[in-house]
């Protein structure tokens, strides 16, 4: 199982909005950081098939995706950042509703529904509408979705914006759990969340990638970057992360 970009290039209006973006995504965690406006969103639709690639190439297990979309997306389940459920609609009629109009059969639905809900442990709000619960628990909603139709390729636009510490926890945690079985990718602005959870991250600067390795690797190559004017002692996460991303 592999996703390849190679040279993928994309611009709105002139504006340079990815650059030369080289990838290679096996199964496992990935979490892709930027500040914002680095093209964090673009690279998760254009990996996703919502964006076409102006420039470069995008493949899944070594066929051509851009000439066929379907090949990657009957395998995929992607949920961006802003993702409105139906808020008159139960838990479970969102789910079906949803599900079906990923192409995802009735039968199928009513086998994943369960497993997915009890999996995000909330399977006690399966008959209450959506409306009625709390934003982490709408979250929860939308990860259900995401998973209900056992994607092989799953693409988080900054899930945990609505959990709390807690809550943030146990969906890492989760998700490391679904990597061993397919590839996640998760984008985030903050490195600190993310970090014990990802096997691989990638930061992006201004469309280009500036960094794509191992977490243990970015305070050595900020160091490396930065010459004889840090130590690693006095250099943490954050201001390597700050070193790639500015």
């Amino acid at each position: 199982m592999s996703i390849s970009l190679n040279n993928v290039n994309y611009k709105i209006n002139n504006k340079t909005i990815l650059q030369n973006i080289n990838l290679s995504l096996k199964q496992g965690v990935y979490g892709i950081l930027g500040l914002n406006g680095a093209g964090k969103t673009t690279l998760l639709n254009v990996i996703s098939t919502l964006t076409k690639p102006q420039n470069g190439s995008l493949s899944y297990n070594n066929t051509d995706v851009v000439k066929n979309p379907l090949i990657l997306r009957k395998d995929l389940s992607y949920m961006p950042q802003n993702f409105g459920l139906i808020p008159d609609l139960t838990v479970v009629q969102n789910l079906m509703y949803f599900g079906m109009l990923k192409g995802v059969s009735s039968k199928t639905l009513k086998e994943n529904i369960p497993n997915v809900l009890e999996f995000f442990n909330i399977q006690h709000t399966k008959e209450t509408n959506v409306k009625n619960l709390s934003g982490g628990t709408q979250q929860r909603v939308a990860l259900s979705l995401a998973l209900v139709n056992d994607p092989k390729v799953l693409i988080l636009d900054e899930p945990t914006s609505a959990l709390d510490p807690i809550e943030r926890i146990n969906f890492y945690e989760l998700i490391k759990k679904i990597s061993d079985n397919s590839i996640v990718i998760v984008s985030s602005h903050n490195i600190y969340e993310i970090e014990k959870y990802v096997d691989n991250i990638i930061v992006l600067r201004n469309g280009q990638i500036s960094f794509a390795d191992t977490v243990d690797q970015l305070i050595p190559e900020a160091i490396s970057g930065l010459g004889n004017s840090v130590s690693e002692n006095s250099l943490n996460l954050e201001k390597a992360f700050e070193y790639f991303a500015k």
